[in-house]
């Protein structure tokens, strides 16, 4: 008999259908790709849906300024400000010398303020800091089990090549250690830009394989069903 498990939507319209409705709850997924793909936009609809649901989120950026990524939020209609007033959403800028620092913050953050929903942007910053690769995957693997601890449902985001079809990380560890990998592939032919979505690893769920095309408009992304077939 299988086992009942709560699943957490994505908040793209159409990805829930290719992994059983949702990721299992408490897994922490790698959402992949190269500049412009979508990864930002994916992670603002994943945290957007959550806070309509009343589940408390966490964007931790080490890159872009928090007001930058909530400006870009707005030009889709997502508004976290009206979240942040009352405390049920916070975007924090993490300087990425403090990794080490940083895994025993973000924990006591995630208990402490009942967060349910985090992003992570992004930990393909981890090598510009760390330079040996064996002490990289070490603090991937130290942080990804600090985040299993807490039972928030988290996105970490990887920087791909885009040329890079097969290559899913940036260290070939974080793949491994985390409960799923969705790939965002982004393609340029002329003046059309096609984007897809693939879901490369996916624990306890039964997920669609292939690529599957993914639109980019005002509202956001969502998975073009009439070409996906379903």
């Amino acid at each position: 008999m299988a086992v009942k498990m709560n699943r957490v939507s994505m908040g793209v319209p159409g990805v829930d259908g290719l992994i059983d409705g949702g990721v299992p709850e408490s897994s922490v997924v790698l959402l992949c790709g190269g500049p412009g793909c979508g990864k930002t936009t994916f992670s603002c609809q994943y945290l957007m849906e959550g806070l309509r649901k009343g589940e408390n989120g966490l964007y931790i950026t080490l890159e872009e300024s928090p007001e930058d990524i909530k400006k870009d939020a707005l030009m889709h209609g997502w508004d976290f400000n009206k979240y942040e007033s009352t405390g049920a959403f916070r975007i924090m800028f993490y300087d990425p010398f403090e990794l080490k620092e940083i895994i025993t913050r973000l924990k006591d953050l995630i208990v402490v303020n009942k967060i349910k929903r985090l992003v992570i942007d992004s930990v393909t910053l981890f090598g510009l800091y760390i330079k040996e690769e064996y002490n990289v995957r070490k603090e991937l693997y130290r942080l990804i089990a600090a985040l299993k601890e807490t039972g928030c449902t988290a996105v970490l985001l990887s920087e791909i090549s885009s040329g890079d079809t097969k290559k899913v990380s940036r260290y070939g560890v974080e793949e491994f250690v985390t409960d799923g990998v969705i790939v965002l592939h982004y393609m340029g032919i002329g003046e059309g830009v096609f984007r897809n979505i693939e879901v490369r690893k996916m624990r306890r769920t039964n997920h669609k394989n292939g690529l599957f095309p993914l639109i980019l408009d005002d509202k956001g992304l969502h998975v073009d069903s009439d070409m996906a077939g379903f």
